[in-house]
């Protein structure tokens, strides 16, 4: 991936950073207990939520590097690093590498833990807010890669974390971002123990807490928007999804996760020609990495079914021809994770 170099101003000590290979000067600071988030934090961890969101992994954990040089017995630093290499499983829809993963996570829970006891309130909640984080994003390597149980207990311990911190500092509303996804998708996807009421209904109360973390988070806006994306889908609002994808993609131009929501929005309102675009656009850009083949698997699937619904024969035997020249590349735990898809891939191929 070729990155252009990004350019911070600090403005808080008069410095400047350039990323992409150029000197950088480095003011050594450790975590402030009564001003934790610092104007120069605050920019380098949006500076990496933005890298992230445009695809340019690299330059993110350049950046969480650099946040643990500056800030060493922080846990800001490596919980922006294991962010990214997060966001870079899931985009390559790879369980590895668990291990560095992992580790990044505990190192970023066991700096938070020690603060807790003599520090701020302020600070106090924004180390609840870190090891909230840390839960949800084991949670979420469980829920797509390992044990469903362990992921529920661990949105519960994540839950618990978001909660404490809400008592040390009701203002900090970046932990309306993980209240916020907590409270609707455990009520969302609660079941047979929402029906019974063991599970109240807060679907709502989740929504409203991730607008206040959009509109008022102090480094989780984006993050709050992207998860109302998938939210508006999740209950068929495909107007909103779709407007929310174009302003996002608009301002993450590089990046592919909103493309996907997108394309889903796009195909459920029958809008099928619009949905094949972005589907060829994620399906070019994927073609430079194609990985385990599992998205391209996901974007042939999901260009059959629009080609079907406009009945284009052409555009139908093109694909399928497409398919049969990669299908044997295909990794056996890809195909094992899309069987269903390939199944139906390889049916209309036979055909």
């Amino acid at each position: 991936m070729n990155l252009h170099p990004v350019f911070l101003c600090l403005k808080s000590y008069g410095r400047a950073i350039v990323w992409g290979g150029l000197p950088c000067f480095l003011l050594v600071r450790s975590v402030v207990a009564d001003d934790y988030l610092d104007s120069t934090k605050q920019l380098l961890a949006v500076q990496v939520q933005h890298a992230i969101f445009n695809d340019q992994f690299t330059t993110a954990d350049s950046l969480g590097q650099y946040l643990t040089t500056v800030y060493p017995g922080d846990p800001i630093g490596p919980f922006c690093r294991a962010a990214t290499l997060l966001a870079v499983m899931f985009d390559k829809e790879e369980a590895e590498p668990r291990d560095s993963l992992f580790a990044r996570l505990d190192e970023a829970d066991s700096l938070a833990g020690p603060v807790l006891d003599s520090c701020s309130n302020s600070t106090a909640a924004w180390m609840c807010f870190f090891r909230g984080h840390v839960r949800s994003y084991r949670a979420m390597w469980e829920a797509r890669c390992g044990s469903k149980y362990k992921a529920m207990r661990l949105g519960f311990d994540a839950r618990s974390e978001y909660e404490k911190g809400r008592e040390f500092d009701s203002g900090c509303y970046d932990l309306c971002l993980g209240l916020g996804l907590y409270h609707y998708w455990k009520s969302a996807k609660g079941g047979i123990l929402r029906m019974v009421r063991i599970l109240k209904n807060e679907m709502q109360l989740g929504i409203d807490e991730l607008r206040l973390a959009a509109d008022s988070s102090m480094i989780s806006r984006e993050a709050a928007r992207n998860s109302l994306i998938w939210i508006w889908l999740d209950r068929k609002e495909y107007d909103s999804a779709i407007v929310l994808c174009d302003e996002m993609a608009a301002q993450f131009p590089n990046g592919k996760v909103f493309l996907w929501p997108a394309a889903q929005a796009r195909f459920e309102k029958k809008q099928f020609a619009k949905a094949i675009d972005l589907y060829d656009e994620l399906r070019l850009r994927l073609e430079s990495d194609v990985g385990n083949y599992y998205n391209i698997v996901e974007c042939d699937y999901q260009l059959y079914r629009c080609y079907e619904e406009l009945d284009d024969a052409k555009a139908i035997a093109l694909l399928v021809q497409r398919f049969r020249d990669y299908r044997d590349r295909i990794a056996e735990e890809t195909a094992r994770r899309q069987s269903d898809k390939l199944k139906f891939l390889n049916r209309v191929a036979r055909k």
